[in-house]
């Protein structure tokens, strides 16, 4: 694999491919890495967790499944984090992911961080696994375009080589790019998320670039790089 600098694969098969790489991205764009952008762009640490029923460190603040009012997966209820707060934030896809990525450094990257995400792994070094979470239905990994658009944007923003996956990644992404919006509020998931009354949170994933937050796993905990 040493002869292409940028991977692209989907969940957790796609890792355990690339589990020889120094460098990882995981991109779960609705909703696991866009709540650590929030939560990281605010100063805050997150604790990648596989369950709610894990255990989490002594003055770790565990977050709800989904909310308005608590601070949960959903990125807009985490627009109050204050810099003091390490929050355990269970996910079946980004975040059992990120716990399962091994001795890599690892970043957490979505649609709104792309660019930032990239130029941090890069300064690292490569070659770069970036993995796709995608969804679960039935027990099964779906593939879901929002990943894709967001592993996509940060194969595009890498310097190097590119797999024929990467670069598929990266096309379509340079294709649909000034329709991120409307393709992220019609897919499944994110119909789903409008129709449970979070619409705000697919706006929030939708906004490429908005952040400048790079968050990399360190002692167990994202933070900004």
């Amino acid at each position: 694999m040493t002869s292409v600098d940028v991977h692209v694969d989907w969940g957790l098969p796609g890792l355990r491919a690339m589990s020889d790489l120094p460098v990882l991205v995981i991109v779960d764009v609705l909703s696991f890495c866009t709540a650590v952008d929030i939560a990281t762009s605010r100063g805050a640490q997150v604790l990648p967790m596989r369950s709610r029923y894990d255990v989490p460190p002594e003055g770790t603040v565990l977050a709800w499944p989904r909310s308005h009012d608590r601070w949960s997966l959903s990125p807009s209820s985490l627009q109050t984090l204050t810099p003091d707060v390490r929050l355990g934030l269970p996910s079946p896809n980004g975040a059992t992911l990120c716990a399962s990525a091994g001795n890599a450094t690892v970043f957490a990257g979505c649609l709104r961080n792309a660019d930032a995400v990239a130029a941090a792994a890069a300064r690292v070094g490569g070659p770069i696994g970036v993995v796709a979470g995608g969804e679960r239905r039935d027990g099964e990994l779906r593939p879901a375009i929002e990943d894709l658009l967001g592993a996509g944007a940060i194969a595009a923003a890498l310097p190097g080589r590119r797999s024929p996956e990467a670069e598929l990644a990266a096309t379509a992404f340079l294709a649909a790019r000034n329709d991120i919006a409307r393709l992220l509020a019609d897919c499944d998931s994110g119909r789903e998320l409008v129709e449970m009354g979070f619409p705000h949170d697919v706006e929030l994933a939708a906004a490429v670039n908005a952040s400048r937050t790079a968050p990399v796993l360190r002692g167990g905990f994202l933070s900004a790089a």
